[in-house]
């Protein structure tokens, strides 16, 4: 799991090697407001692998020669003296963004303050094309994994549900004792909210519909303009050559979101994330709308909303001329190349930019960059759409398993000798090379070979046609089942309107019911609005904002109770409001210390409000990946502590499986933390699936678009019916979460993908450091 600190030896090492080594000055030293670029090396190391990377192999990038000379120019410190080649195998080195946010880079002083504790030491150019991109010197020559991680585009004002991911993508290169790497970490695109001023604070909460009102009346923004997100940032890796500039690896930046979220659009996750590997392709910026287009490796531009090239500093996009002039939305691209957002989003950066919706309208988002991966390298993981904030960037030494059977290997930490590993229950043979079964051999069979195929293919073939034929078969009859059910719920007496008569209709889907009965508006517990105080804003829900709150009066009690409070604005559709109310029925109904429990509702004023007992410990998800392990400092899970959460889950999901109750999204970003110390306890929250399967309405939500597919059965998917089962498979792949600490499942593999393996019969490998018993 990854639980255990880093070793004491390592901590001694570094500690001496400070102690014994001395700073070394330049005479010319000076501060970074001075212009003048600090780089600091740690210790060197030669082998004798060959050269990697040729600058003629890709569209150069040259910068100016003042800027060559001042790099020339640097000097250069070694605070820790040289140590044997082995050690450097279990070392990382972790890049961020120093703090720094928003269209331009960091400075070396928020870099310094940044990597204060870490192994890290980069050096900036306070002026110039190179600003904001920290330069580090390799300690040694040999195969490094490069990985590299795009900033996320910033949301929309009605479209904050989701933002889009930034590329995260991986690979192996050699690289050279001495040489210096550039590095560029992308920045998250700005949201749209909260508005800067009254106008535009109105809007991100509801209660102005400007926009929307003159896009409804003229089908486009003629005076009102503004509400999109930012592109993100690419995060660029390269080095210099002769003067010219040669890209090893680019993480392009997610695309920014539209004012208004489409309803029709097909989910994120299911696009493929695309990356160049042909030098001979130029490095465009990206088509160039009312919003802009994300900046490319190469390219030139002269509008101010366009991102910016690696060529002209790779600083984000502003907002466009009409969001300033009317309203002053000012939301900048990220550093990186990020275009400035409109009313529709703004582009990613890459080495080729993420395209701007040439209208601006009001749900067209921006689009992600295109990555990069330099021939010369070894893909090592292939582009996947996972950063949720700024850009990062990874360097560690590539251990070489090429000998082993398995192509699996790790490094001993006494022996420092790399021992191979086997997978499949295989046990690593006496040459520590091969993988063997264990126990008696396997017998030889005394078949003719050539029968055997026949009999394999043939069987093969049969199971196949006979699947297929089974699978249409279900499909057909299916189909015609479901067309018949929407037929018969698009008569006026299932209209949305009745939910205003207070009696809400929960068996409208007839596969499922709500505990076999009706359920009354008049169930649920009505607090006055004058009892309720809103503190501070917690985050953006499916519906509305999210506030901390006071509630004072219930059950007699004078002391005020912390409470968190869902809102619907008061201007919404009638299946919005359906929905609400539709979760407030829901989660009322239930009573257990495994599952939020709701405090009440507040129905009779507008805005309308939810009130559930507060989780000040957030998402399980962002708990777990907080707490992993970093070179900074260690966790302080224990594996009892990640038990103790999937045990408290468990208890949620067969209470909710007594009750005949189908939750259908079980996951670590839908379930709570009572708080983050010790004495945490985990909870299930967000019924927002549930509440689409127990009315019909759910058949026609966007179909596989609104589906967690990764943590669903094949059969859910596939026929569209779910049972408790359902709930116990997505309990097993929160399992999985919960013991990698928050990593996405099945990794580097898309919802297609996922679908192909697991439908052939394919499973997760359990997570490292996993316990036998779980």
């Amino acid at each position: 799991m990854g639980l255990t600190p880093m070793g004491s030896q390592l901590r001694t090492l570094y500690l001496l090697a400070f102690l014994v080594s001395g700073i070394g000055s330049h005479p010319n030293e000076g501060s970074a407001a001075a212009g003048q670029t600090h780089l600091y090396s740690v210790s060197q190391l030669d082998s004798d692998i060959p050269q990697g990377i040729a600058a003629d192999e890709t569209e150069p990038v040259t910068l100016e020669d003042d800027s060559l000379d001042q790099l020339e120019d640097l000097p250069f410190h070694f605070p820790v003296p040289e140590v044997a080649p082995s050690d450097y195998s279990d070392v990382v080195w972790w890049f961020t963004s120093c703090g720094a946010s928003g269209p331009n880079g960091p400075t070396q002083a928020q870099c310094d303050n940044a990597y204060r504790h870490t192994n890290v030491s980069v050096g900036l150019q306070s002026e110039g094309p190179l600003k904001g991109i920290q330069i580090w010197q390799i300690p040694a020559t040999s195969k490094y994994v490069v990985s590299a991680y795009g900033a996320a585009g910033g949301k929309g004002a009605r479209n904050s549900n989701k933002r889009s991911h930034g590329i995260f993508i991986s690979a192996i290169f050699h690289l050279e004792k001495g040489d210096l790497l550039y590095i560029l970490v992308g920045q998250q695109g700005e949201d749209a909210c909260p508005g800067k001023d009254e106008m535009t604070q109105k809007i991100c909460l509801g209660e102005s519909s400007i926009i929307e009102d003159e896009y409804n009346a003229n089908n486009a923004m003629s005076e009102w303009a503004g509400g999109g997100g930012g592109g993100g940032g690419a995060t660029y890796i390269f080095k210099m050559e002769n003067g010219v500039s040669v890209p090893l690896l680019i993480a392009a930046g997610g695309g920014g979101k539209a004012y208004l979220e489409d309803p029709d659009a097909i989910m994120d996750d299911l696009m493929v994330e695309q990356y160049e590997n042909d030098t001979s392709m130029p490095g465009y910026n990206g088509q160039l709308g009312a919003a802009g287009g994300g900046g490319g490796w190469n390219d030139i531009t002269k509008h101010p909303w366009a991102g910016k090239s690696l060529m002209e500093g790779a600083s984000g996009g502003s907002a466009c001329p009409k969001a300033l002039k009317k309203l002053k939305w000012a939301t900048h691209g990220g550093f990186g190349g990020g275009g400035g957002a409109c009313t529709s989003g703004g582009g990613g950066g890459g080495y080729r930019g993420g395209d701007a919706s040439l209208a601006d309208g009001i749900t067209a988002n921006g689009y992600d960059g295109i990555s990069f991966v330099n021939p010369a390298g070894e893909i090592y993981l292939h582009p996947l759409a996972a950063m949720e904030s700024h850009g990062e960037a990874e360097i560690r030494i590539h251990i070489n398993c090429s000998h082993c059977e398995s192509d699996n290997c790790e490094r001993d930490q006494e022996s420092k000798k790399i021992v191979c590993l086997c997978l499949g229950g295989k046990v690593l043979a006496k040459d520590n090379v091969t993988c063997t079964v264990p126990g008696s051999a396997i017998q030889e069979s005394h078949l003719p070979f050539s029968l055997i195929i026949v009999v394999v293919t043939s069987t093969i073939v049969t199971g196949v046609v006979l699947t297929c034929a089974g699978l249409a078969l279900i499909y057909y009859r299916k189909n015609n089942r479901l067309q018949a059910v929407r037929v018969k719920l698009q008569s006026p007496e299932y209209k949305l309107s009745k939910i205003r008569t207070s009696t809400i209709m929960t068996d409208y889907n007839p596969n499922y019911c709500f505990a076999g009965k009706v359920a009354s508006l008049n169930e649920l517990k009505e607090v006055p609005r004058k009892h309720i105080s809103l503190l501070r804003a917690l985050g953006h829900g499916a519906f509305g904002e999210v506030y901390e709150g006071h509630v004072v009066g219930l059950g007699g009690e004078s002391a005020p109770l912390q409470v968190a409070i869902k809102t619907l604005p008061e201007i919404c559709s009638e299946q919005d409001e359906m929905d609400f109310l539709m979760e407030a029925l829901i989660i009322s109904k239930f009573n257990h210390q495994n599952i939020v429990r709701c405090i009440g509702v507040s129905l009779q004023a507008l805005p309308r409000f939810i009130l559930l007992e507060l989780m000040t410990g957030g998402d399980m998800k962002t708990f777990l990946r907080e707490n992993r392990p970093k070179a900074t400092h260690v966790s302080t899970l224990t594996m009892l502590d990640l038990l103790n959460m999937a045990k408290d889950i468990a208890c949620g999901c067969k209470y909710l499986e007594d009750n005949h109750f189908i939750h259908r999204d079980i996951a670590a970003r839908n379930c709570l933390l009572t708080c983050s110390g010790p004495r945490r306890a985990a909870k299930i929250g967000d019924f927002g699936m549930a509440r689409d399967i127990y009315r019909a309405s759910y058949y026609r939500k966007g179909g596989r678009a609104m589906l967690p597919v990764k943590w669903m059965p094949p059969e859910a998917f596939l026929e569209g019916i779910f049972t408790s089962k359902t709930d116990t498979w997505s309990f097993g792949v929160l399992l999985w979460e919960i013991l990698s600490l928050g990593y996405m499942p099945y990794p580097c593999k898309s919802n297609q993908e996922v679908l192909e393996f697991v439908t052939s019969g394919g499973r997760m490998d359990p997570p490292k450091n996993c316990p036998s018993p779980v």
